[in-house]
């Protein structure tokens, strides 16, 4: 038997390498010892069955579902083999007991060539058997033949689906399979909601399918559609929904210009507040118009409403809170001052109102429903009336409200839509779990993790660099648990202030997700959206695997990260791994969050500045510097660019070098300040090489965002925006004279 490897990089490189004898044992993995030989000599005795009512389905359909599951199996049978196993209806092929085929989905077999716990595996599980020659794959409805065609093709031939733009098969000459007895998988989340969308969204590519995430972006319909929160005709929407489900759409932060009443000045959001660092989209309640000083932030909120036609001026301001803030929050307890009916019973109707339209659309995969808070910036709070705080001082918390509402809602819908869950979240003020109320049983909370020290486990560590109450989150999970039954992580693994930073999180995820099953948590949701991120593709990748599969060993989850970066980085993929290691070897040494304002506290700097004294008085300062981790990090990219073997690799390596650079300009920078260099004299690098290696370090980093087109690089919408750089004359640049922002 011989077997190649052959790579699809961007639907478009195929490379196909020999491979070692050692992963010849791959081919035919199975539990039993009879072997079935499904292709041999460039052509097979097998066919491809289907349920007949899958035959023509849409492809949102369980069984539309199961039909596409199978041509893709047919495909990657023929990628690995170059023969094309026929795909047939399941009454257009006599059942036998020596019949030769691969049944995928609820064909006629069931039940008379084998059976199936439908109960027990749900819409994601699957059981995979073989029966005589006959191979069975089943899944449960809508979605779970397509994950089960994914698995099979992945842990018993080799198939790799890293993202819709790598994806990797082996190729045999003879392909045979041994014997399944039951291999039966249920996953442990039922919610697996995965960002990234652009890596794995099926709806571009099989790795949506494989990812087995269930819900949010990544899942679309051809491979019977995503686990959906409902929603409201032309408006899908699955966090932060109060003001939209009672009809009071409080669009603050889409606007990008606030106007004074008084003298009609302009200004746009994310311009900063003459004499302060603040942007006018971060403006606080009583700011004034620096023009005609007659207007205050609340004015120019009011009047933004004004001119939409909500008459909303009395709803900012009714409860006359005391803190004096501007509330984004509604009131959950009180009146809607446009309509004059209780919110509540607003959101009650709005609620059954979504999922009624959501059901008129055929939206059959509701499965939940957001009642969540509005996503103002988090020191304005919840609504300081005396109805709310005293809701809120005898649940001891501001989520004590929500659950509340939230319970409303769950109990008028319960009869009517028994598989949906009333979906909130803890998230910014409502952190805290409250007491002396529980929520009912299709209630579900999102456990958000913004603001938490994200460079270690949350089990290990779990300091939130915000909530000083809620610091602890081993402390706070337990605290939820007593509320909620049904948890869900909401994991933010990105760098929402600088994405071009250094922001490892490969291992945390490991061990979050198993923390996450370890304590019954339902469901995973991942927050990573941007490619800039380092290693962004490699962390959705990750994720996926994780939320399907939570029990796997760190070894096999190294090899995961092992393999990914050999088949992105190619053969110096190895040098790759090691710089994920070092980074996060490094980054260990800080605590940071995704919303830290010290973003450069995640990668320590290599230089300390040191002082010398002499009765009291400092006589020199100089820098003492490690140049250890960016030389080694430096030697470890020139091995992978050395080894690399095609421009896809090249290409990828230096998407993340950009990154690299980036920190490795700023640490030089960290060795000057004042305009001169700061080094120990016994420092054998002098002032010139340093000046050098400054310059050099731009122009490579110039270089590869003009080549990528990166306009910008830099502090995203954060206060200090002294070091973004902005590249719309990059190609002008002067090598020797660095933007003027650096």
């Amino acid at each position: 038997m011989k077997r190649k490897y052959a790579t699809i990089i961007g639907a478009v490189l195929i490379v196909t390498i020999t491979c070692l004898t050692l992963v010849f044992t791959l081919n035919g993995v199975g539990n039993g010892s009879k072997t079935l030989t499904l292709v041999e000599n460039g052509k097979s005795d097998y066919v491809i069955i289907v349920p007949e009512s899958s035959w023509g389905r849409a492809s949102s359909t369980a069984e539309g579902a199961e039909f596409y599951s199978a041509n893709d199996l047919q495909k990657y049978i023929e990628n690995m083999t170059g023969v094309t196993i026929p795909v047939m209806k399941d009454t257009e092929v006599p059942i036998s007991e020596d019949e030769k085929v691969i049944s995928v989905g609820m064909t006629n077999r069931e039940g008379v060539r084998y059976t199936v716990d439908r109960d027990s595996i749900g819409e994601d599980g699957y059981t995979i058997k073989t029966v005589g020659n006959g191979v069975y794959i089943a899944g449960g409805r809508p979605r779970g033949t397509g994950y089960a065609v994914y698995d099979f093709l992945e842990n018993y031939f080799g198939c790799k689906f890293y993202s819709n733009s790598l994806i990797t098969w082996p190729t045999y000459e003879t392909l045979t399979l041994n014997e399944i007895e039951d291999d039966t998988f249920i996953p442990k989340f039922t919610v697996r909601f995965l960002g990234g969308n652009r890596y794995v969204g099926s709806d571009d590519g099989s790795a949506g399918a494989a990812s087995k995430a269930n819900g949010n972006y990544t899942m679309g319909n051809l491979y019977g559609d995503r686990m959906t929160f409902a929603y409201r005709t032309g408006d899908w929407r699955w966090v932060h929904t109060i003001n939209h489900l009672a009809d009071i759409d409080i669009h603050y932060y889409d606007y990008e210009t606030f106007e004074c009443p008084e003298c009609n000045t302009e200004y746009r959001a994310n311009e900063t507040i003459p004499g302060t660092d603040t942007d006018w989209e971060d403006a606080g309640d009583g700011v004034s118009c620096p023009t005609c000083g007659n207007a205050t932030f609340r004015d120019f909120i009011n009047h933004i409403y004004s001119l939409s036609g909500y008459d909303i001026a009395n709803y900012i301001g009714m409860s006359n809170e005391p803190s004096g803030h501007v509330r984004f929050q509604p009131c959950l307890t009180g009146i809607n001052p446009i309509t004059g009916r209780s919110l509540a019973g607003e959101v009650v109707d709005g609620a059954n109102r979504w999922l009624s339209e959501s059901a008129a659309a055929g939206h059959v995969n509701d499965r939940l429903i957001s009642v969540s808070q509005y996503d103002a910036s988090w020191q304005y709070g919840g609504c300081e009336c005396a109805s709310c705080k005293a809701m809120e001082n005898l649940t001891g918390s501001a989520a004590g409200n929500w659950i509340w509402l939230c319970n409303q809602v769950a109990n008028s819908i319960k009869d009517d839509y028994p598989n949906v869950m009333v979906n909130t979240i803890s998230y910014l003020y409502t952190v805290e779990a409250p007491v002396n109320i529980k929520a009912e049983d299709n209630v579900s909370v999102f456990i958000c993790t913004n603001d938490y020290c994200a460079a270690h486990p949350w089990n290990e560590c779990g300091v939130s660099l915000r909530y000083g109450s809620a610091s602890d989150m081993t402390k706070r999970v337990s605290e939820w648990q007593e509320v909620c039954d049904h948890l869900y992580g909401y994991d933010y693994y990105r760098s929402m202030g600088d994405d071009r930073w250094l922001y490892p999180i490969q291992y945390q995820i490991y061990y979050n997700y198993k923390w996450y099953h370890d304590l019954g948590f339902e469901g995973v949701y991942s927050y990573m959206l941007t490619e800039q991120d380092n290693f962004c593709g490699l962390n959705v990748y990750l994720a996926g695997k994780m939320m399907w599969n939570p029990d796997m060993t760190f070894e096999e989850y190294q090899a995961l990260i092992d393999d990914y970066c050999f088949a992105a980085y190619g053969p110096g993929g190895d040098s790759i791994s090691e710089i994920i290691k070092l980074y996060h070897e490094r980054s260990s040494e800080n605590c940071w969050s995704m919303c830290t304002t010290n973003y450069f506290d995640i990668m320590p700097s290599s230089s300390e500045l040191k002082y010398e004294y002499m009765d009291g008085e400092i006589t020199n300062i100089y820098a003492e510097i490690d140049t250890s981790f960016v030389d080694k990090v430096q030697s470890l990219f020139n091995d992978a660019f050395t080894k690399a073997e095609t421009t896809e690799q090249i290409e990828a390596i230096e998407k993340e070098y950009i990154n690299f650079c980036y920190y490795k300009l700023r640490d030089l920078h960290d060795i000057m300040s004042n305009g001169y260099y700061m080094l120990d004299p016994d420092f054998d690098m002098t002032a010139e090489e340093i000046n050098t290696e400054i310059y050099n370090t731009a122009d490579k980093l110039i270089e590869l965002l003009v080549k990528y087109n990166i306009d910008e690089i830099g502090y995203d919408g954060r206060n200090d925006t002294g070091h973004t750089v902005d590249l719309s004359d990059a190609d002008n640049f002067d090598r020797m004279s660095l933007p003027e922002n650096w």
